[in-house]
């Protein structure tokens, strides 16, 4: 019997009158702090043309983002005025929406995918009826890498809109990501059936090439083509289609076409060198060579061509040509790591020890995703231990090999493991491998793996989708810096939102949904925490919702900023007080100590607190002063009796229960509270006698019951302690006193098997209660379990030290 028992006070005893903490006035509504007129935002009108966007594949036809989301927002604004609260809360949730969606797509094409998957999940969550905006949030989950999750979005859109061209879009794209060309091949015909977009049909066709449909897919780019008409890009997006599907006589074909009608198109005579590699093995080095150092006229510093260029120089043996072209393509990108592997091996080749033992320890530093990169990072350290061997660094050049080894075996593992993505391309390989030939030698096949992901496979296509913008794009090296107008977008968007759900919190709060109100204003506080009047709004929504621990950070920001509002700093005393906190209680109360707040829960609080942390003598000027203005209040003489009871002053405090009674008989809890009072005196028949009348006032209340049955077998009562006590653990079967006490009740009464059961649940329910596993293993040896006994035995000495250590450590 714990005397934390007493702090359990009804809540509305804590409260007393204070009615006014639910006045709806203390709530703050914010006038728009957004000033959306275009003096503010001069450049809305060019959001539409500056707006950073994804691939075609997340673009859905739509006005200027700030201006659409600034009519909304004015729309929900409006409708709340004239107290249209069904259209108003429409209104913001679907501004919330409008925000959330491009600021999703602005991470998105960003490659901010946990970002971008929060903002549109988010948007889903208040407007869930929109299709499209589910598609969207299933593209960011599958540009993130959770296939599942994003196929279970998209499969939840077809079950309720079967003929969603998107959805079918991008689960065909999923499929083929997966590796199931048939499947993706399906979904896909039935976007075309409803929406014939270039994506959509241009994905159809790697779909056929992936099945071996080379002739279908062919009839496609040819529609493609006759479409939107023949350009440098259609032929490289051609290209791209035919060598991640393993076609590169083809793609040959059409990067030569690309380049015969644009000789200066972006990485066409890059893509080119590539395919030629890829179609031709090593007879292909001089001819990718050429087109590589074709594409350095066009574009000097562009990293992929540098370093492809390096790997071939390298393995043409042409290592002076290799360090100038990798050490550029170093400076170009310096955190990229592909070109010190190179020079590493370049070095190694030309007896260059330790440069080459420094350049692969930097390669080696800058994978940061080492299990993408089995082959490549596996023959790094193994030329790294290599070179350390060589200089005579022993110790470092076995961790080195040992790596080596870890990550060649997890090469292999991985290639068993994924057979299946491609299986014909596999069978292929492994029939000219037993004619003695080579399709692909290693070399070629880290050359190749060495590209940008776009161009590595058809899932990084699949997953990434491809633009409809056939003009040319600069290659750029890093992400680009955001234009002037995007940044004010995001001020502006963080601004609206902010607004939006500190209004929809308000709305809440006056309809009392206080838990679901402080949601909306902590969601608010994330895009603008210094919103007027949103942390007093979420402090309070909070208190309202028993959300204490939430409660108290705003209310102490807002104290610190506004320190005279006495509201505020009594809902932050009540918080600290039910927290437990009784230091920082007595603290942000000391300013009322000479002018006292006339509310009895705030009162019993703060003496409550003073004695708790021996203020005696402030306590003792805090209950005189709630005696005074309460002497025929029976809630206050409940509190002070409770008071008492904490102090373990059991006569006042049985003083003030019995009062408290006569004042009003029928006060939930004081029968219950001066049953304690007897229990911990030892008087068992006027502690059961009280436990019965308060069970009178609330039948079944589960935990008057459990003392009930408590008292009665403290008095030996077992049979009707054992009934009581069953009654509490079929009402509340998580209560270990319960699960305990009806334990050792029925060991009494020789029941070992039903005592075991009770008291195995009582261990597992509370894991350090050491008298728990003394009386299971008493159970245990009369059930003739005896090994069980022995080792619950052990536990229960272990439990014994590791208490009595706990106890002198908190002294």
């Amino acid at each position: 019997m714990d005397a934390k028992t007493f702090t359990a006070y009804p809540a509305s005893a804590a409260f007393g009158p204070q009615r006014n903490c639910s006045d709806r006035k203390s709530f703050v509504r914010t006038k728009s702090t957004c000033r959306l007129s275009n003096s503010r935002y001069p450049h809305f009108a060019l959001l539409v043309f500056l707006f950073v966007t994804p691939s075609a594949s997340f673009g859905h036809p739509q006005d200027n983002p700030g201006q659409m989301l600034k009519r909304q927002f004015d729309a929900a604004k409006t409708s709340l005025a004239a107290n249209d609260i069904v259209r108003a809360d429409l209104a913001y949730r679907q501004s919330i929406a409008i925000g959330l969606r491009q600021l999703g797509n602005l991470s998105l094409s960003r490659g901010q995918y946990e970002q971008a998957t929060r903002y549109l999940d988010e948007a889903v969550k208040q407007t869930p009826e929109d299709f499209g905006l589910q598609v969207e949030a299933a593209i960011a989950w599958f540009r993130r890498g959770d296939v599942n999750k994003a196929k279970a979005q998209i499969d939840a859109v077809l079950a309720k809109e079967p003929d969603n061209a998107r959805a079918h879009n991008v689960l065909g794209r999923i499929y083929l990501f997966e590796g199931n060309p048939q499947a993706s091949i399906k979904e896909l015909n039935a976007a075309v059936a409803q929406q014939a977009d270039f994506e959509t049909v241009y994905f159809l066709a790697i779909a056929c090439l992936k099945d071996k449909k080379v002739s279908e897919a062919g009839e496609l780019f040819s529609k493609l083509q006759a479409t939107t008409g023949d350009s440098a890009a259609l032929h490289v997006l051609f290209g791209r289609a035919y060598i991640v599907t393993h076609f590169p006589e083809p793609a040959v074909a059409e990067f030569r076409k690309a380049i015969e009608l644009d000789p200066k198109y972006p990485r066409a005579h890059s893509l080119l060198g590539y395919a030629y590699l890829d179609h031709l093995n090593e007879q292909g080095y001089p001819l990718a060579q050429a087109m590589f150092r074709q594409e350095l006229k066009i574009q000097p510093n562009d990293y992929l061509t540098l370093v492809l260029l390096g790997l071939t120089d390298v393995s043409l043996r042409d290592y002076a040509a290799a360090e100038s072209v990798l050490l550029h393509a170093t400076r170009v990108r310096p955190d990229g790591a592909a070109p010190y592997l190179y020079l590493g091996e370049a070095y190694t080749s030309t007896q260059r020890i330790k440069e080459a033992v420094n350049a692969l320890q930097k390669y080696v530093a800058l994978v940061h995703n080492p299990e993408e990169f089995h082959r490549d990072l596996g023959r790094g350290y193994f030329l790294l231990g290599q070179g350390l061997l060589r200089l005579g660094r022993l110790e470092e050049a076995k961790k080195a090999l040992a790596r080596s080894q870890q990550l060649r075996e997890a090469e292999f593992k991985y290639d068993q493991e994924h057979m299946f993505f491609d299986q014909d391309h596999q069978l292929e390989a492994k029939e000219t491998s037993d004619k003695g030939e080579s399709h692909s030698s290693d070399r070629i096949a880290g050359l190749l793996e060495s590209g940008t992901a776009d161009e590595q496979s058809t899932q990084a296509m699949a997953q990434g989708g491809v633009s409809t913008d056939l003009e040319p794009q600069p290659v750029v090296v890093q992400q680009p810096q955001e234009s002037a107008a995007v940044r004010q977008y995001r001020t502006f968007a963080a601004e609206v939102l902010a607004s939006s759900y500190n209004d929809l919190g308000v709305m809440r709060a006056k309809a009392s949904k206080f838990a679901e109100a402080s949601e909306f204003f902590k969601q608010a506080a994330a895009w603008n925490p210094g919103l007027p009047g949103l942390d007093r709004n979420w402090g309070f929504a909070s208190f309202r919702a028993e959300q204490y621990s939430d409660a108290v950070p705003p209310l102490e920001r807002y104290l610190a900023a506004h320190p005279d509002d006495a509201f505020v700093r009594q809902l932050l005393g009540l918080s600290y007080f039910i927290e437990e906190k009784y230091p920082q209680t007595v603290e942000v109360l000391r300013p009322f100590f000479k002018n006292p707040p006339d509310d009895p829960g705030l009162l019993f609080a703060w003496g409550t607190a003073l004695v708790r942390t021996r203020q005696s003598e402030g306590a003792a000027d805090i209950f005189r002063r709630l005696l005074l203005q309460n002497a025929n209040n029976a809630s206050v003489h409940f509190l002070l009796g409770q008071a008492h009871a904490q102090q373990e002053d059991y006569p006042n405090a049985s003083n003030e229960l019995k009062t408290a009674l006569q004042l009003d008989p029928r006060l939930p809890e004081a029968h219950y509270y001066a049953g304690l009072v007897f229990l911990h005196q030892g008087q068992f028949e006027p502690a059961a006698a009280e436990f019965r009348s308060e069970l009178e006032l609330r039948p079944g209340d589960p935990i008057a019951t459990y003392h009930l049955g408590y008292t009665l077998l403290a008095q030996g009562q077992l049979p009707e302690a054992v009934a009581i006590l069953q009654k509490v653990i079929q009402v509340k079967p998580d209560y270990e006193p319960a699960q305990f006490e009806l334990g050792r009740a029925l060991l009494q009464q020789g029941d070992a098997s039903g005592a075991v059961q009770r008291l195995e649940i009582a261990t597992k329910l509370t894991p350090d209660h050491d008298a728990a596993f003394f009386q299971l293993s008493q159970a245990y040896r009369r059930a003739g379990r005896i090994p069980e006994a022995a080792d619950t035995l052990a536990k229960y000495r272990r439990l014994i030290e590791a208490n009595r250590l706990k106890k002198r450590e908190s002294l």
